[in-house]
């Protein structure tokens, strides 16, 4: 669909937390046919909490009558991001709406069906995915127990090379069939929905991991699938503990928040924002071998990593640092891991806090706790854990 010219881009969010799904729906399209006057809503993104997921059909007739949008497309979570806060839990509602001169929106459901030829066929991605080969962003939202996520990215990333792709799974549940996926009239418990941005738009991407390299790189000498079997030719268990012993205090300290592994994203990769973290899934003394979430490859340098409050406020506010001296942002989408929050920062809406502050405050903003955050690292798109995934949204 294509959004006629009509005047400057102009965006607002809203929320609720009404424990009624009508009524907080009420609530948030009253706030943003306020904010945006007279005039076609071009699209509205709308995430809401568990509490409200037997509600989703209300809420979504309900914007639809009052609001209208062009486009209604959004997902099921733990919990939501507002303009101001993170709300973890609990009845709540976040939206983000537009208009949006000159845009070019192209939603598409995504099946598990429809992608298993699209990851392989050029034509059949082209069709699962309209509008997305060039697209200046694509949205994806998904259901973690009923889409291979992983495919749909490769496929982005084999037929779509250089398109960023952000947001995050469904979360709201956590067996198959509890979490909601919209996308104007279609709503299921399964599956994912997308959006690619063409247009008078420009969007900022930033991924923030939350993570920082301790010790050397080591290569890897031996790897089976996911299992590392020899790191610098010597046994992977044996080595990884040798630079684990030679780490100062305050950083074995840290060791108490998880040991993740960084795969390089690019040859040469070897400072902080370079690798591509993934958790460390197990180890088997007896053999001196250890796995990872991801398939390494042999002569690849990888490193080890550690991650705490400090090192994800100082990651994030790093990467955000160039948006202090960019145009006014628009909007802002913001996907976060539901271990983040409260539990990694000790306090409420650290990351929208940091994110407002780059952005110079009071930026409609919105977005959700996800199940796994989808967003670029190295010009490659990925499935990520523990990270913020965001999208920075101004007019081109």
């Amino acid at each position: 669909m294509t959004v006629t010219a009509r005047s400057a881009m102009r965006w607002t969010s809203a929320s609720s937390e009404l424990v009624d799904a009508g009524f907080a729906a009420e609530q948030v399209a009253t706030q943003v046919l306020t904010a945006l006057g007279e005039g076609p809503v071009d699209l509205v993104f709308v995430f809401l909490g568990a509490p409200h997921v037997a509600h989703a059909t209300t809420i979504v007739e309900t914007l639809k009558k009052l609001v209208a949008p062009g486009c209604l497309i959004g997902a099921s979570a733990h919990g939501v991001v507002t303009a101001g806060h993170e709300i973890e839990g609990g009845p709540s509602l976040s939206v983000v709406a537009g208009r949006l001169p000159g845009v070019e929106l192209h939603p598409f459901i995504l099946m598990r069906e429809t992608w298993g030829q699209a990851a392989q066929d050029p034509l059949e991605f082209a069709r699962a995915a309209p509008g997305a080969e060039g697209a200046e962003l694509v949205v994806l939202l998904a259901d973690p127990f009923s889409l291979p996520i992983e495919n749909v990215l490769n496929a982005f990333n084999r037929f779509a090379p250089g398109v960023r792709v952000v947001g995050g799974m469904a979360s709201a549940g956590v067996r198959p069939h509890s979490n909601t996926l919209i996308l104007n009239d279609w709503l299921a418990q399964e599956g994912g929905v997308g959006l690619a941005f063409t247009g008078a738009i420009r969007a900022d991407v930033v991924v923030s991991q939350g993570c920082h390299p301790v010790g050397p790189p080591l290569e890897v000498t031996r790897c089976e699938g996911n299992v590392i079997l020899e790191l610098d030719g010597q046994p992977a268990l044996e080595r990884a503990e040798q630079v684990l012993m030679e780490l100062g205090d305050g950083e074995r300290d840290q060791l108490r928040n998880g040991l993740y592994v960084g795969r390089p994203v690019r040859a040469g990769s070897e400072g902080q924002g370079d690798y591509l973290i993934r958790n460390l899934l197990g180890a088997d003394r007896d053999r001196g071998v250890f796995a990872i979430g991801d398939h390494p490859v042999r002569r690849e340098r990888i490193r080890l990593h550690v991650r705490d409050a400090t090192s994800a406020r100082g990651d994030l506010e790093l990467l955000l640092s160039p948006q202090m001296f960019d145009s006014r942002a628009s909007a802002a989408l913001l996907f976060v891991c539901n271990g983040r929050g409260r539990g990694l920062f000790g306090d409420a809406d650290a990351d929208i806090s940091m994110l407002q502050s780059a952005l110079g405050g009071a930026v409609p903003a919105s977005g959700m706790f996800c199940a796994g955050e989808v967003g670029p690292v190295g010009g490659r798109n990925y499935m990520h854990g523990h990270t913020a995934s965001i999208a920075i949204l101004r007019p081109a």
